[in-house]
């Protein structure tokens, strides 16, 4: 749209070019203040939704960025997307990993000594030292944790304060964990009360402690 054109002359939606020209007005408030009437191109319009719908993060988004329902968000690390299901801030949105099949595990491993775990989030333990492996406050029911023993100073999972981990008879007291045994001690569990309660789902140990 050259600047002479009318609106009327703007061409039709099959026959728009990104670099096609269009009128926006910027700060309008009332009739009176009309605001700034400016030209943007399509390309810079579609630019500015693009930013705004999908996002990106290097790593899994959940406990990381804030979302509303239906963004999508780029895993640049693992080259996973994820699109936000729970409208939440950078604490409570829920974020659903695309790349994985529905209850699969994205893995990552571990450089440093503590992690703060992801919902669907599995962890091989890089360090020689033992590390901690926290589990997310925030967690629908289904949402799946697992942890892969590597580094020889072996691993603990910890629950939150008013979060148990439940395994065969035994329960965890409150923001309780569990340590491994052994280097290549493995575990994976599963959130069966939002927000609450994980269970041992699989084991690999000579023996746990809990806590």
């Amino acid at each position: 749209m050259a600047v002479e054109e009318m609106f009327t002359s703007l061409p039709t939606v099959s026959n728009a070019q990104l670099t096609d020209i269009i009128c926006a007005v910027q700060g309008y408030v009332s009739p009176s203040n009309l605001g700034l009437s400016v030209q943007e191109t399509l390309q810079q319009v579609y630019d500015l939704i693009q930013s705004n719908v999908v996002l990106f993060n290097a790593g899994n988004p959940n406990g990381v960025l804030a979302g509303q329902t239906y963004q999508f968000c780029w895993d640049t690390s693992n080259s996973v997307l994820y699109i936000c299901t729970t409208t939440g801030t950078s604490s409570t949105a829920v974020w659903t990993s695309l790349g994985v099949p529905p209850g699969g595990i994205n893995w990552t491993t571990i450089a440093g000594t503590t992690q703060a775990a992801a919902i669907n989030s599995g962890y091989v333990i890089g360090n020689g030292a033992q590390t901690t492996v926290t589990l997310p406050s925030i967690c629908p029911v289904g949402s799946v944790v697992a942890i892969a023993g590597q580094g020889g100073g072996g691993w603990i999972l910890a629950a939150n304060f008013g979060r148990t981990i439940k395994m065969a008879g035994s329960t965890t007291s409150s923001g309780g964990s569990l340590t491994s045994a052994a280097q290549f001690d493995s575990i994976q569990v599963v959130c069966s009360v939002a927000n609450s309660t994980w269970v041992v789902q699989s084991a690999i140990t000579t023996g746990f402690t809990i806590a």
